[in-house]
């Protein structure tokens, strides 16, 4: 007799869904998530953070299927420590950086070329809230050193002024994709990149149909991953785009929802949502 999960994955977004307001992972989302992999699931991670934003909770969690980083511009094994899918920024961003640079003085502008490289065009108070989260390294540099491959850049501000930003960069020829991953972060990303593209690529690397699998967000940078899965489930706490794409809503991130999740599965997993 085949174990109550197997044949599924469950995919979780990292700040504001699996991590509380500490940037803990609870010990009841621990024990559920322990729980599923036990029970022959496959637990994953999708989030905006690099290998190094990650690599600190592989010891808490029984992730076991390569994860979904950089808001889906690569794909990374961390068993192997070894890049499975990429996607780049396809176009010169210099000149629209430049342009940010000089026009909104108070922008904190970070590049993550991959492998835990951070650079910063300029950094500001969220900047240096962002590196100490995180833990990385960044090394300011000049408009000349922009590396000519990046996997995404962040632009920082508190929310209201980053919507004047958005909406400056709305009103341009851009060749670039823009989304939110916390009110804080608008980033640029590939046309091709998003977090639900990463997971069908993912997919089809573990031989997982999408229909078994489940997935977990909060924000923006959520939605096509969530509206994509078998299963998609938006947090109490989620953006209001999001929560009309999910089709259902768990509690709170600070309540244990990933915990939620896997109880829901308990009762629901035969019945194939969708």
């Amino acid at each position: 007799m085949g174990k109550q999960f197997s044949g599924f994955m469950l995919v979780c977004d990292m700040d504001g869904t699996l991590l509380n307001s500490k940037l803990e992972v609870s010990d009841e989302n621990a024990k559920a998530i322990e729980f599923f992999v036990d029970n022959g699931g496959i637990f994953t991670i999708a989030t905006g953070r690099m290998e190094l934003g990650v690599r600190r909770y592989l010891g808490i969690l029984p992730v076991n299927a390569p994860v979904i980083l950089y808001n889906g511009a690569l794909i990374y094994d961390f068993g192997k420590e070894e890049r499975l899918w990429d996607i780049y920024l396809e176009v010169d961003i210099s000149g629209i950086l430049k342009d940010l640079f000089n026009r909104f003085t108070y922008l904190g502008i970070e590049i993550f070329e991959g492998g835990d490289k951070v650079y910063l065009l300029r950094e500001n108070e969220e900047t240096e809230k962002h590196r100490k989260k995180e833990g990385f390294d960044p090394k300011v540099i000049t408009m000349d050193e922009i590396p000519d491959r990046v996997y995404k850049v962040i632009l920082t501000a508190n929310p209201k002024s980053l919507l004047e930003v958005e909406n400056y960069l709305k009103g341009k020829d851009k060749k670039f994709r823009m989304v939110y991953s916390e009110k804080q972060f608008l980033e640029i990303l590939s046309t091709e990149v998003s977090k639900g593209r990463a997971l069908r690529e993912l997919s089809q690397i573990m031989g997982i149909p999408m229909r078994n699998i489940i997935s977990i967000g909060d924000n923006q940078n959520d939605i096509e991953m969530v509206e994509i899965s078998g299963t998609g489930f938006a947090v109490e706490n989620a953006q209001p785009d999001l929560l009309k794409v999910a089709d259902y809503c768990s509690v709170h991130h600070d309540n244990h929802a990933a915990a939620y999740v896997v109880n829901w599965l308990k009762k629901n997993i035969s019945r194939r949502i969708k």
